[in-house]
């Protein structure tokens, strides 16, 4: 089906990963995809592939820590089609370090590009949004927005923030008929998402026992290809202001349909709830090198409080 016939979708991060997934399922939906990402080589593949399969993609290299960067991809997407439908803020990164060796430059990179952007991109095409009367923004998360992890010291705090920006524009542009949500991450049944940092060329050096337990691009669009058209075909008439797993909305709108998830999540927005749980008695992290290790958690006897 082509229901985003003649949209304007932007997609960043998309060269690889998750990104690269729903850049593929837009195209091939009929959307006029702009794809986002540092790296040309995977950029170039992208292309190569949608095309082949019939959809339309235009790639742009883009640093998303640089705001001038930002700048330049918002007059190349308006000189180019004159108006955006759909901004996917999908670009995150991790250097995946603990505290003790986390930088200043570590922090204030992963903030920039996983919280930063996401803020400067709306603003920058709120405008062309607002002309059109109507726009979504699907802001991407995790279950880092949900729960601290070791060696996530930046991006966990910046998942969160996604969340908070999320509800604070939800509010600030339905009188503007902009929808904004955010869509946590997830893989069809039985398979993986890739890790956050894995170049599309460490993937394809996988052994094979290793990379059919990953979800590929095309598990991936035929899993979720109709979730996703969802989102961007929404507005502040339907669904904003709603934190919604990949895999929970495509299994809703293929048990129930569209109308039936518009009434569920439609005029509502979504307020966090803090709960406690129990600490673990370790966890298992990933390394800078791509490796993990293990922190081992050890409580001492708790004393009594004195009388």
């Amino acid at each position: 089906m082509r229901r985003l016939e003649g949209r304007v979708i932007l997609v960043t991060g998309s060269g690889r990963g998750f990104g690269r997934a729903m850049a593929h399922a837009y195209a091939l939906e009929g959307a006029q995809v702009v794809a986002a990402s540092r790296t040309a080589s995977e950029l170039e593949d992208l292309e190569v592939s949608v095309r082949a399969r019939g959809g339309s993609v235009t790639t742009t290299i883009t640093d998303l820590a640089r705001v001038e960067e930002i700048s330049r991809l918002r007059d190349e997407v308006l000189d180019r089609f004159g108006r955006l439908d759909v901004l996917v803020n999908n670009a995150a990164t991790s250097p995946w370090k603990t505290l003790e060796e986390m930088t200043v430059d570590d922090w204030d990179r992963t903030l920039d590009v996983n919280l930063r952007a996401p803020f400067l991109l709306t603003k920058a095409f709120l405008g062309a949004m607002k002309s059109e009367g109507r726009g979504s923004v699907i802001n991407v998360t995790s279950r880092s927005a949900e729960m601290g992890f070791v060696a996530e010291v930046g991006y966990c705090p910046s998942k969160y923030g996604i969340e908070g920006l999320t509800q604070c524009l939800a509010l600030e542009l339905q009188p503007h008929n902009i929808a904004v949500n955010t869509l946590e991450v997830s893989a069809p049944p039985g398979l993986r998402l890739k890790p956050t940092e894995m170049t599309l060329e460490a993937a394809r050096r996988m052994p094979e026992e290793v990379s059919r337990l990953y979800a590929d691009d095309d598990s991936m669009v035929e899993a979720f290809s109709e979730a996703w058209a969802f989102l961007a075909l929404q507005d502040a008439a339907g669904v904003t202001g709603q934190r919604i797993g990949t895999r929970e909305l495509a299994d809703h709108l293929k048990m129930n349909g569209w109308d039936s998830v518009v009434a569920k999540w439609g005029r509502k927005l979504t307020k966090a709830v803090y709960v406690p749980y129990d600490f673990p008695e370790s966890a298992r992290y990933q390394t800078p090198e791509g490796g993990f290790k293990e922190l081992v958690f050890r409580f001492p006897k708790h004393k009594k409080t004195p009388q």
